[in-house]
């Protein structure tokens, strides 16, 4: 019985770290995203050079 707990509480800490891994990666992307670069990149619109440059 003591086995099956070791099991679990190791795929349980693997679980959570990808999950915690993941979530850090996309909270990272969401802070340093950016509508200007969605509007050059995304959109391919030309923004005026006052936008651009900040």
């Amino acid at each position: 019985m003591a086995e099956e707990y070791a099991y679990m509480a190791v795929w349980l800490l693997g679980l959570f770290g990808i999950v915690g891994t993941v979530s850090a990666y996309v909270a990272s992307f969401v802070m340093k995203d950016s509508l200007t670069y969605d509007q050059t990149h995304v959109w391919r619109r030309k923004l005026p050079p006052e936008v651009t440059k900040k």
